[in-house]
């Protein structure tokens, strides 16, 4: 690392110290929950998915669902001359329990790249966005791939983060599986395309949208969240058949395309599985973070040339309505580009 370089850093470390009121920053400290809340507010900002679904504080570290959603018929009639008016609770019909666990988001920046940056005015705010970047990335990922949690992960086997926690289609898979479509005809897999189980991806899209509980089914934030290899061969069938065509060809480079499927708005997140298809609504996918356990140390790393931010916080997956969620089983999901005759 640079003199200079050296200096940026101090400054940067002084700077967090009395942001967060530590002092030493080289030490772990705590992050108070109106910081912490702060920091998911950033986070928020720069990323578009977790700026949509909810990241809240808890108290507890393990409860039954919020049930931030109103749903159902409130609206009614009562004779109040022979009996009284009884409320009717709006919220939840059933949704998923939490129990947040220690989550660690360690990243570092090699020497190298400080230096880079260290001339730059805006340099706290670039190892700032870096971390904060790679902690809402690695959030999202987890809540669509993770399947368990082991006592300590391992990114060789599972690069994904399956074995970091539970996520959200894991929990709708084991605990709602009447939403949740494993295969079609042939055992094992669900083939989108011609002679498959659906002809295209807007029959696909439909099928899930009928698995979801009929309360819910008319709400109008429902949304059509879909993978991106799907996307891309839908819009390749679209090219074969209308790629000639001027008019038709500029609303495929505008991606009007991928304007609604199965009569949903859908949506391309990024890290959501390239085969997958979930039908809910934003709003019914939480990130609930533990109040007070967020915790950080920042630490140079001399023998790596390298220097290291440790975070951690207890959190975990919700889905506030399972019934108001529905998916296909992305891993089983086969593909023809020859007309159905082969799947892969």
């Amino acid at each position: 690392m640079e003199n200079f370089t050296r200096k940026q850093v101090s400054a940067l470390e002084l700077a967090v110290a009395k942001q967060f009121g530590a002092e030493n920053v080289s030490q772990t400290f705590s992050i108070t929950p109106q910081k912490a809340q702060k920091i998911i507010a950033a986070a928020r900002l720069e990323n578009s998915f977790l700026g949509r679904i909810n990241v809240i504080m808890v108290s507890n570290q393990q409860g039954e669902a919020l049930a931030l959603d109103a749903t159902g018929m409130i609206a009614g009639t009562t004779d109040t001359s022979s009996e009284d008016r009884i409320p009717k609770d709006p919220h939840s019909k059933g949704g998923t329990s939490y129990h947040c666990q220690q989550i660690n988001f360690d990243t570092l920046i090699k020497y190298v790249t400080l230096d880079a940056w260290a001339h730059n005015k805006k340099f706290k705010s670039l190892v700032a966005v870096q971390t904060r970047k790679q902690i809402s990335t690695n959030q999202i990922q987890i809540g669509f791939y993770g399947k368990s949690r082991a006592a300590t992960s391992n990114p060789v086997n599972n690069p994904k983060g399956q074995d970091i926690a539970i996520g959200w289609l894991e929990k709708l898979r084991t605990q709602n599986a009447e939403n949740w479509l494993d295969e079609g005809e042939t055992a094992g897999e669900i083939r989108i395309g011609e002679k498959g189980d659906y002809i295209n991806l807007d029959a696909a899209v439909n099928d899930t949208k009928q698995m979801i509980d009929p309360v819910y089914e008319d709400d109008g934030d429902l949304v059509a969240i879909i993978g991106s290899e799907l996307l891309a061969a839908e819009k390749a069938k679209f090219y074969d058949l209308h790629g000639n065509t001027p008019s038709e060809k500029s609303k495929i480079e505008d991606r009007q395309i991928i304007g609604t499927y199965g009569g949903l708005p859908a949506f391309k997140i990024p890290h959501f599985p390239s085969r997958g298809i979930l039908v809910t609504s934003f709003k019914n996918l939480s990130i609930y973070i533990q109040k007070d356990s967020v915790r950080r140390r920042m630490e140079d790393n001399a023998k790596r040339d390298r220097y290291e931010t440790y975070q951690s916080q207890n959190m975990d997956y919700v889905i506030e309505e399972l019934g108001k969620a529905a998916a296909l089983n992305f891993e089983n999901v086969k593909l023809s580009t020859d007309g159905g005759t082969n799947w892969a």
